[in-house]
């Protein structure tokens, strides 16, 4: 009988299918509590219940900080997390709350993860709380993302 070393996994790729079954897993918790609409007040909700987001979340409009070709950015308040973070969205959104859930929850995943989150972990939290397929909302974060560059 021939013997086959067994391939290792690298911690980093642990490490990150765990974050994305979380955040998989969480994103279907919030949607059964919150769903099958989640319109922006609906969103509100979320982001105070420590169950779904896990550090208090203030929303500004603005472009001032947003890297050119980003439609938000997402900062701590301070070295202390428990102090919340910052969502900055693209003023171009600021009356668009029909698609502000989707914005927003795709950056919520920094607050939830930090650095170990994922493009792949946004987009999987975002869709799943939406109860959106993974490509469609894809799709729609990118269809949002080139609006910027018309306005």
């Amino acid at each position: 009988m021939k013997h086959t070393k067994k391939v290792k996994k690298r911690a980093g790729k642990v490490i990150q299918g765990a974050v994305s079954e979380h955040a998989a897993e969480k994103a279907r918790q919030i949607h059964t509590r919150y769903g099958p609409r989640i319109d922006y007040q609906v969103l509100l909700r979320i982001l105070e219940d420590r169950r779904s987001v896990r550090y208090p979340v203030t929303i500004e409009f603005t472009s001032d900080g947003i890297e050119t070709g980003l439609f938000a950015n997402t900062e701590p308040v301070s070295e202390d997390l428990s102090e919340g973070y910052v969502i900055s969205v693209h003023e171009c959104f600021r009356d668009r709350e029909d698609v502000l859930p989707a914005l927003v929850l795709y950056q919520s995943v920094i607050v939830n993860y930090g650095d170990l989150a994922t493009a792949a972990d946004a987009e999987i939290f975002g869709a799943g709380v939406l109860g959106m397929d993974r490509d469609e909302y894809y799709a729609l974060m990118c269809d949002l993302n080139d609006s910027i560059q018309a306005t």
